[in-house]
């Protein structure tokens, strides 16, 4: 030990009194933390809005519009105003296509958006049976920047999504509207309102018309007071028809409309069972992701546990609670089907499956303390939650099949009766009423009525009576419709909130953001990575800089390798330590990162500057000009391959297994810990895992030295001889 402490003191003595080693070393401790500093700046919030707003993306719509009825609709000049009011991308609005695709291509925008000319035309054609899907095309610069291109990609995403909102919205809405004609009544209870009115007033007009006729065919053996008789005859017939003429015109479009509304309100009734099935979709698809994690579960496995357990937790703020407003329990007891009976079933169903999504949490408790009593508790506890998850799904399955075999059939009965209601008056439309016009030519003057038999009068007069009788029998089926009991249930599902329902349908799950370890800014996420690197950098400098032989040895008796290792590597130390304070300090006071943890934050740093000069050291110490090679590749292989950029598992195969060998792995995630919050014993892992390092490091520098030494001093001597080599 008295000669480790001789050769440190020698080196402070010889640095203290050098000033040009005194500057240097001062150079070495300001360096690599200004490495770290600039590069967590530069990286501090390149996706914000403020930093993305600057990147330029042109937009064209030659979208043309279309007419529907009244009605200009132009979808490409609605995108173009919503973008206009869209500041998180730099969009410029070009005057032509070609401005916008050659900007592109000279790199004066990173990508351009071409709206096509039957935009707004092909949006809607699946009304006419022939179905074209609208076209944005896309234009993208690749190789200006290789971080810009996947920013601007989103924006195509964005855009379709917007669209398909809006388009979906629009289209419930319409429909759910359909059925305000069904659902509106008169005084009197009637579905059909005005048009029902004037069929009653014809009605009457036809028995009016019946009691001339009768009245006329007895008048027809008389020849008293026919005169008269015959203008008031023709002056009522003449009325009828008029009426008639009129009533033909409006129940034509009324007749049309109820066609299209029916066929709506059946679609709507559909459309109703397909939401509730939507909706519990998203459950299935997350009880199915947890029965993947279960399937690949052992053990040893923490970390799926992990990842079990906020797999649980999203299903269980997926699925939400019975007052939230948002989630998928909320919505299934608030959609009623206005059968009161189905929607007690149904609410027993909802609440017995939110007991058991409720009780998962309890099961991978249970999980996680069998984990550490033995595989057969652990298998046990695997075998409760794999059912339970299995009760789950069969209890969403439940609540989908009651919907499907008890809503479906009682809309269906509905939706027959109005139908064969609608048939009955195009029926009636569709009549010829040649009778009432034959009546009518026959009674312009008293010389034709004289000319027409009484067989002629009493086949008119029976043409009446049959149509008075078809008439009267429509409008008792159309009242009926009214008063049936499905039709009433049917009217109360309607009635719901259209906009409301809409809404709901074009937009069905509502993601609830749940950030676990939230963390301010990309800066903040990249400070680990850059620290680490900037550390490493540090002690590889030092490790080129600072000789590692010991030439003086004068006062040591019987000097060892182990102590000339030990004295020299405690200059490396100390400067590895500063560097590592005033990197840390400078993070935290000028870069301003953010970090829940500060302490021990500085104490992952400073117990990985010292592993990190200790093994670099030790590169330098025994292997010389091949150590110092070593450890420039080391960083090379852990720059690209140790996670700090982008998620280890998209990296190439051969990272992935490297990845558990490289140091930087371990120092990462310990800062990491410390900057978004700990889980469990995860930061003491990690801290401890870098002992290893330590140990092989000692073993590099103390046991390979002189396997090695006859090697180093050929390659100095090499050097020298080059005449060009330091």
């Amino acid at each position: 030990m008295k000669n480790i402490y001789r050769i440190i003191v020698s080196d402070i003595k010889r640095i203290s009194v050098n000033v040009v080693a005194m500057i240097v070393i001062m150079g070495l401790t300001v360096i690599p933390c200004l490495y770290a500093w600039f590069n967590i700046l530069s990286n501090w919030d390149p996706y914000g809005e403020e930093a993305t707003s600057n990147l330029q993306v042109a937009v064209y719509s030659s979208d043309q519009g279309i007419i529907i009825g009244n009605y200009q609709l132009n979808v490409g000049d609605i995108i173009i105003n919503h973008l206009k009011e869209n500041k998180t991308i730099g969009w410029v609005f070009t005057d032509t296509e070609e401005d916008a695709i050659d900007g592109v291509y000279s790199g004066e925008y990173y990508a351009s958006l071409v709206i096509d000319e039957e935009f707004s035309a092909n949006m809607i054609s699946f009304l006419g049976g022939d179905i074209e899907n609208p076209v944005i095309t896309y234009y993208e610069n690749d190789k200006k920047n290789a971080i810009a291109p996947k920013i601007t990609g989103k924006v195509k995403t964005a855009i379709e999504r917007e669209v398909d909102h809006a388009f979906v919205g629009t289209m419930a809405e319409t429909l759910l509207n359909a059925g305000e004609y069904f659902a509106t009544m008169d005084e009197e209870g009637n579905i059909t309102g005005e048009g029902i009115a004037k069929l009653e007033r014809l009605d009457s007009d036809l028995k009016g018309l019946i009691a001339l006729l009768d009245s006329y065919i007895a008048l027809a053996d008389s020849t008293e007071s026919i005169s008269k008789a015959g203008e008031s005859i023709t002056d009522t017939a003449s009325s009828v028809t008029k009426v008639a003429e009129e009533m033909a015109v409006s129940a034509q479009n009324f007749v049309a409309d109820s066609k299209k509304d029916i066929q709506r309100a059946k679609d709507k009734g559909d459309n109703k069972i397909s939401e509730i099935n939507d909706k519990l979709a998203v459950a299935d698809n997350t009880l199915n992701r947890i029965n993947e994690i279960i399937s690949g579960l052992n053990i040893e496995d923490v970390q799926s546990i992990h990842q079990l357990r906020e797999t649980v937790t999203n299903l269980k703020a997926e699925w939400g609670t019975a007052d939230d407003g948002k989630g998928i329990y909320y919505h299934i007891l608030r959609i009623k089907t206005g059968f009161d009976d189905i929607d007690a079933a149904i609410a027993a169903k909802a609440k017995e499956l939110d007991g058991l999504i409720n009780g998962l949490d309890a099961d991978v408790d249970a999980l996680d303390v069998a984990a550490n009593k033995g595989e057969e508790q652990f298998n046990k506890a695997k075998e409760t939650l794999t059912s339970d998850v299995a009760l789950c799904l069969n209890s969403t399955n439940n609540i989908r099949q009651q919907y499907a075999k008890e809503i479906s059939p009682m809309e269906q009965t509905a939706i027959d009766s109005a139908s064969k209601s609608v048939a009955e008056i195009e029926k009636l439309l569709n009549y010829k009423a040649t009778s009432i016009d034959m009546v009518v030519a026959n009674l312009n003057n008293y010389a034709d009525l004289m000319n027409q038999s009484k067989d002629s009068l009493v086949k008119s007069r029976d043409e009446a009576v049959s149509m008075e009788e078809e008439l009267a029998a429509l409008i008792s089926d159309i009242k009926s419709v009214g008063q049936n009991e499905a039709y009433q249930k049917f009217m109360e599902l309607l009635r719901s909130d259209p906009e409301l329902l809409a809404d709901f349908i074009s937009s069905p799950v509502a993601i609830s953001d749940d950030y676990i370890y939230p963390i301010e800014n990309n800066g903040s996420m990249t400070a680990p990575f850059y620290i680490v690197l900037s550390i490493w950098v540090g002690s590889l400098i030092m490790s080129t800089i600072l000789k590692t032989k010991i030439k003086t040895t004068t006062g040591m008796d019987n000097l060892k390798n182990w102590q000339c290792f030990f004295g020299r590597f405690f200059l490396t130390f100390v400067i590895g330590q500063i560097q590592t304070l005033i990197t840390v300090l400078g993070a935290f006071l000028f870069v301003g990162i953010q970090c829940e943890h500060r302490f021990l934050f500085w104490l992952a740093c400073s117990w990985t500057s010292f592993v990190y000069a200790l093994l670099l050291y030790s590169f330098t110490y025994s292997f010389g000009n091949l150590g110092e090679a070593l450890s420039v590749i080391l960083m090379v292989i852990q720059v690209a391959g140790a996670g700090g950029t982008f998620p280890i598992e998209v990296l190439p195969k051969v990272f992935q297994v490297l990845y558990k060998f490289m140091p930087f792995n371990y120092s990462m995630n310990a800062l990491r810990e410390c900057i978004g919050g700990l889980y469990k014993n995860s930061y003491r892992d990690c801290m401890l895992i870098l002992l290893i390092y330590v140990v092989v490091a000692i073993f590099i520098g103390v046991v390979l030295y002189h396997p090695f030494k006859i090697l180093n001093e050929k390659i100095e001597k090499s050097k020298e001889e080059s005449g060009i080599l330091i």
